[in-house]
């Protein structure tokens, strides 16, 4: 629509023919008529002019469709990094869940036989439910990040989804972030193309201040004699009032600082959001180095069963170990979040 739009209002006025028919009085003069047709136009500067500030204006709605295309797919990515997020809080819970079900097996066996208290196995039997919760609660955001995916798929299914994180997302280096902002961001490029704009209507508001020409034919009949000629006249500006060219050039120096002021905060903006992710990056590997390695899970369930720990103890290394793997994986979701929006950027 803004395309066809930009072609309209380019071309000269349409032609004016007008008839004109006069009785005479005394009616010995007879009656009159007259024939004119005229067409008035511009300078044609005046029409290309106005032409190129038409097509800047639709470059920039086409930059606003990019716009909204990017902050759609940062959307859609960041709830599939969402749902990546939830797949593995999942999975980690139901291990816990395993172990917290073996937990109560096991002291079920022990109050049979009277090793363990009637409050231990209470206690292990109420952080099974605990944890039982924490999963139902995570499968059941599943569940609402699933169907705000499909929406934003056009509800399409994404049953054939692997919910991992991209490997192939590196941080590129903060020279080329810089350069590519510089020739993609499409606020910058509304911005360099609202000073191309206004620097064209500078020139449109030259060019509408030149007279216009009209040219045309004429036939008059009075008295049984018909004339007939060309008729050549000129719109001379006088009155014209140069306000417009003045606003013109104040909003062309004002585009050019607007334009220096988006960069200039566009350039600090994505600054740091690239060295927030070169930490969130070496704090993500420092805990995932540490975890890979992690085996107290299991072996404190081995030790609570040979009674070489209390449930106390078992509980609160159990917490410790849920609270860093907790806080990996959100540091690992706000890493590629960020890195996401980054691109979009971009």
């Amino acid at each position: 629509a803004e395309e066809t739009k930009a072609r309209t209002g380019i071309y000269p006025d349409n032609p004016e023919v007008n008839f004109n028919y006069l009785f005479g009085n005394p009616a010995a003069i007879g009656n009159q008529r007259e024939i004119g047709i005229r067409q008035t136009i511009r300078l044609p500067g005046y029409y290309l002019s106005k032409s190129a500030v038409q097509q800047l204006n639709f470059k920039q709605k086409k930059a606003l469709a990019d716009l909204e295309r990017r902050y759609v797919l940062h959307t859609a990515r960041s709830v599939f990094f969402r749902l990546v997020f939830l797949h593995q809080k999942a999975h980690f819970e139901k291990l816990r869940h395993n172990k917290a079900e073996k937990q109560v097996e096991l002291f079920t066996e022990g109050f049979a036989t009277g090793e363990i208290s009637r409050l231990a196995l209470k206690q292990a039997r109420l952080h099974l439910v605990g944890v039982q919760t924490e999963l139902q609660s995570t499968l059941s955001d599943i569940k609402v990040q699933t169907q705000h995916l499909v929406q934003l798929n056009g509800g399409i299914s994404i049953d054939n989804l692997a919910f991992e994180y991209p490997a192939e997302w590196l941080i590129p280096d903060l020279e080329v972030v810089l350069a590519k902002l510089d020739k993609n961001n499409p606020h910058l490029g509304m911005a360099r193309l609202n000073i191309r704009q206004t620097e064209e209507k500078i020139r449109h508001q030259h060019m509408a201040n030149l007279p216009s020409i009209s040219a045309g034919y004429h036939s008059e009949s009075i008295l049984g004699q018909t004339l007939q000629g060309f008729q050549v006249g000129l719109t001379i500006p006088l009155w014209q009032n140069n306000n417009m060219l003045r606003h013109a050039r104040i909003q062309y120096e004002w585009a050019k600082a607007n334009y220096s002021q988006q960069e200039s905060e566009m350039i600090a903006r994505v600054s740091g959001m690239y060295h927030e992710l070169i930490a969130l990056r070496a704090g993500y590997l420092q805990m995932k180095a540490v975890l890979e390695k992690e085996h107290d899970l299991p072996g404190n369930l081995e030790l609570l069963r040979n009674c070489h720990i209390s449930f106390t103890e078992y509980l609160v290394g159990a917490e410790l170990i849920r609270e860093a793997r907790s806080q990996f994986l959100q540091t690992e979701y706000e890493f590629f979040i960020l890195l996401s929006k980054l691109k979009s950027l971009l």
